[in-house]
């Protein structure tokens, strides 16, 4: 990664294989590395642990195969390719973890931990599943107290007050810069695409060294910032400004992504996982640090919350925010959280802004590229032919 030129070419494979071995030598010094599994993991917790915190999801088609062994083929494949590359020895980073915590979030991801806890010590936390009942946040926080001692039983460690408060601060700052890096977006057109800034985004955030990565993203920020000030643009101006919502914007899972943008598109924005929206909001340290830590992690949009409303009042200001002219969502097949939700998604886009809407249901193949392929194109024509093209 060259952060001056915000150049990224290297695989999701080649990333993880490249922080396994970076992860290898931080263990033989005596770290301790905690993979996760969902936004809703609260990480400051483990970082006050002194532990390496790592995304296990998965991302790409090959560890589906060996899933299918023991999940059912019409699963999502997130779930599939998160097990998979658990038992089918291809993910590097999944043997150097001391342990793993999940949260309750769809079905599919409760009982495929059941399997998961077999491979590797685990523990999954109970999210409340009705964010706006009064009794979900105290609840809530009685489960990040719970996480407080499986970790330091797990690690053989003493989770203190002063460790919480300077990883609340770290994860402040991470969140701060990160979505500033989210604003330069706003302009237009865009100092970087979307593609690009997702795949360095992800490479950049497989970390050691937490303080480097504040670094990292400074310099992505000035550059970017520099660009915008010297009108060194990543695109021209008639590229339509696409919002990304719902799932996969992240490298390994960027097919549809990469689709719109050869396409003739340019995706601006993306609200949920790895999006601008997951920044929002900040941890109080005047708080009591478990409490303000669940306050802040149960406010993360997700299909899995009923009522989800806070998702849709956050597209209805990005779209404006953002000066959006078409919206793209995007759910894996056997999602049915988020296949419902693309309902209200469409309200809010259609008859409330007007704009064309384009909801893709898809896995992790290249099975269907062609067929997507024409439905995005015709989809960029009518952003176009609407704008008077």
């Amino acid at each position: 990664m060259n952060v001056m030129t915000l150049e990224h070419t290297r695989t999701i494979d080649e990333v993880k294989t490249s922080f396994a071995l970076a992860l290898e030598m931080a263990k033989d010094e005596g770290h301790k590395v905690v993979g996760c599994l969902c936004s809703y993991f609260p990480r400051e917790v483990a970082w006050a642990a002194g532990a390496i915190t790592v995304g296990l999801c998965g991302t790409t088609q090959g560890p589906i195969e060996a899933a299918e062994q023991v999940l059912p083929a019409d699963q999502c494949p997130m779930v599939k390719a998160t097990y998979g590359r658990a038992i089918n020895n291809t993910c590097p980073i999944f043997p150097l973890a001391d342990c793993i915590v999940g949260e309750t979030t769809c079905d599919g991801r409760k009982k495929m931990y059941e399997v998961l806890g077999r491979e590797k010590s685990m523990h999954v936390m109970d999210l409340p599943q009705k964010p706006e009942n009064p009794a979900a946040l105290r609840y809530w926080i009685d489960e990040v107290h719970r996480l407080k001692g499986f970790l330091e039983a797990q690690l053989d460690c003493r989770i203190t007050h002063d460790a919480l408060l300077a990883a609340i601060e770290q994860g402040n700052r991470e969140r701060v810069l990160l979505k500033r890096i989210h604003q330069c977006r706003k302009s237009h057109p865009v100092p970087i695409m979307g593609l690009d800034l997702v795949a360095l985004s992800t490479s950049m955030s497989y970390t050691i060294d937490r303080k480097h990565y504040l670094k990292e993203l400074e310099s992505v920020l000035e550059e970017l910032r520099r660009r915008i000030a010297a009108k060194q643009f990543a695109c021209s101006a008639d590229r339509p400004r696409i919002l990304w919502t719902g799932l996969g914007n992240s490298l390994g899972c960027d097919k549809v992504l990469r689709l719109v943008e050869q396409s003739g598109g340019v995706v601006v924005c993306q609200e949920g996982c790895g999006g601008v929206t997951r920044m929002d909001d900040q941890i109080d340290p005047g708080d009591d640090p478990i409490e303000a830590i669940a306050r802040r992690y149960l406010k993360v949009t997700c299909a899995s919350m009923s009522p989800n409303n806070t998702r849709f009042e956050q597209i209805d200001r990005l779209i404006t925010e953002y000066k959006i002219q078409g919206v793209i969502d995007l759910a894996w097949q056997s999602c049915h959280a988020f296949n419902i939700e693309s309902f209200r998604v469409r309200e809010v886009v259609k008859e409330k802004h007007g704009l064309p809407y384009l909801h893709i249901v898809t896995d992790y193949s290249q099975s269907d590229v062609g067929q997507l392929k024409v439905r995005i194109e015709g989809f960029i024509e009518q952003i176009k032919f609407g704008l008077g093209r």
